[in-house]
């Protein structure tokens, strides 16, 4: 058998063989961080470029002018160096991935974690698994950014208890999270965010149009069964075949083996605990609970969805300390602290690129480089002349463009929506597809996307089993998920725009 690494070469089809290379190719680049660092000195001098080109664009949400700003001045400099700390403690995955890990650590450390899979598991059909856990992920976006963080490493250890590669499950679960990102069966926070900004746009042409969070409802909460299928269909056509060896590997015993009755007792325990931790919650999601909205009485937003990791974090904590002492691991209070410590420690090659990719995002904003770009991109393509399905279609494929240089959510919207909803009003659409058009973009390349801030930590979970992984690594996983997702989703499009189908309460394709 010929194998590259731990990537079997022989007997793949085209497609993967195509992949590997990618693979080969994007490894040979320098160490992520060196990369990150790279394109941080591109950017300065893009900057400065631009600076002295004078390049600008006109921001057609206030109709302000937007120039590229030179970050190699005096003033760029001393603006870099004052705000190296500052960049890394506001990097958005940072402290999240930190506090999830030191829970995670715990009930990993203990062994509850290995137990609990391993128990269900065995109960599952295997030809299940993979289907059942894209799901999971591309559902997980309820529950904000943490499906980033919670589900790789838990899919990596499910996938080993199968005698599989874990960079399968990695690649499956992050791959769904990221570029299913908007698509979920329940309403979430990013529904309320992107409805109020397309309402201000649509008042650009009707000053009375409202916008409420369902109206994409009906087409993103469909969208999850596609798109976990097809997520499937990826991993066992394009990830599975190039990662059948093992060796090399460290699988730190984790097999399906039969629970010992102190084992299971241990899990009886933790359930418990757990239980017990979410009917706490619970208590204060009840009409005038304390995690609620103090001004709407509202859930979306709320102190639940706002402290949703801390919230995750104990969920992992008390269960895995009570599983702990149940079976003998935790006889001190200074064994869990260990524990938590060793599950920050695992993430050390994260800490390393979280402050340099920190930098680097924080100088292309600074730039305005990204604003620049998204906002001469949709000018470019309202000029072109589209119309109908073509234009949809358009208006998705530049917005993927522009999710690869803006990662916020809200950044991106802000600049396109009051471009492309009244543009699309004025041709009879209803701001409600716009926003469809947008979210479709915003989702399906965000896993191939350096700039994304949760890039780093898929980096860091593939090289926690194989330190020669690099962003070449992720870059030829994550791929095909982006392009088979795009590629569900404007299907669908096409055939809710064909038969005019309700996208949401409120929401349709065409203006009444």
């Amino acid at each position: 058998m010929s194998v590259k690494g731990n990537v079997n070469v022989k007997g793949m089809s085209r497609s993967s063989r195509w992949l590997t290379r990618l693979e080969t190719v994007g490894n040979k680049l320098p160490d992520p961080a060196v990369l990150f660092i790279v394109m941080g000195m591109l950017i300065l001098i893009l900057s400065a470029i631009g600076g002295a080109c004078g390049w600008q664009v006109v921001n057609p949400a206030n109709g302000e002018t937007v120039a590229v700003v030179s970050l190699l001045t005096a003033d760029g400099i001393r603006k870099i160096v004052n705000s190296m700390l500052t960049n890394l403690s506001g990097f958005g995955p940072l402290p999240s991935v930190i506090l999830i890990m030191m829970g995670l650590g715990v009930a990993e450390g203990t062994g509850m974690l290995k137990a609990l899979l391993t128990k269900s598991v065995s109960r599952l059909p295997r030809s299940l698994v993979t289907v059942a856990l894209i799901f999971i992920a591309i559902s997980s976006n309820v529950a904000s950014d943490s499906g980033f963080i919670v589900l790789p490493p838990l899919a990596a250890l499910i996938f080993l208890s199968m005698d599989q590669h874990p960079f399968i499950g990695i690649a499956a679960v992050y791959g769904a999270v990221a570029a299913g990102f908007n698509a979920c069966i329940f309403l979430c926070t990013g529904d309320v965010l992107v409805a109020g900004m397309t309402e201000t746009a649509a008042r650009i042409i009707d000053p009375t149009f409202t916008v409420n969070p369902a109206v994409n409802y009906y087409f993103m909460a469909f969208s999850c069964i596609p798109l976990a299928l097809a997520g499937a269909w990826v991993t066992k056509k394009f990830v599975a075949p190039r990662y059948q060896d093992l060796s090399g590997i460290d699988r730190n015993g984790e097999k399906l083996e039969a629970l010992s009755a102190l084992e299971l007792r241990g899990l009886r325990n933790a359930g418990i605990a757990a239980l017990a931790v979410i009917a706490v919650i619970g208590l204060g999601i009840l009409p005038g609970g304390v995690l609620r909205d103090a001004e709407t009485g509202g859930l979306i937003p709320s102190p639940l969805i706002n402290g949703m990791v801390f919230f995750m974090t104990v969920i992992f904590l008390i269960p895995g300390i009570v599983y702990g002492k149940t079976v003998g691991v935790i006889k001190r209070d200074t064994d869990a602290v260990k524990f938590a410590a060793a599950g920050v420690a695992s993430i050390s090659t994260f800490l390393v690129l979280a402050f340099v990719a920190s930098q680097f995002i924080a100088w292309f904003g600074w730039s305005n480089l990204g604003i620049f770009v998204a906002i001469s991109g949709a000018q470019g393509l309202q000029n072109i002349g589209l119309s109908g399905i073509p234009l949809a279609i358009g208006v998705v494929l530049l917005c993927c463009l522009v999710n690869i240089f803006i990662g916020s959510q809200t950044a991106k919207w802000a600049l396109v929506s009051s471009i492309f909803v009244p543009m699309l009003m004025l041709l009879k659409f209803d701001p409600a597809y716009t926003q469809i058009l947008y979210r479709i973009g915003d989702s399906v390349t965000n896993p191939i996307s350096p700039l994304f801030t949760y890039f780093p930590l898929m980096v860091g979970f593939l090289k926690k089993y194989d330190k020669s992984a690099g962003m070449g690594t992720a870059f030829s996983l994550m791929l095909p998920y982006s392009i088979t997702f795009l590629l569900i989703w404007i299907v669908l499009l096409v055939v809710w725009t064909l038969f005019g189908l309700p996208l949401g309460p409120g929401g349709g394709i065409w203006l009444s």
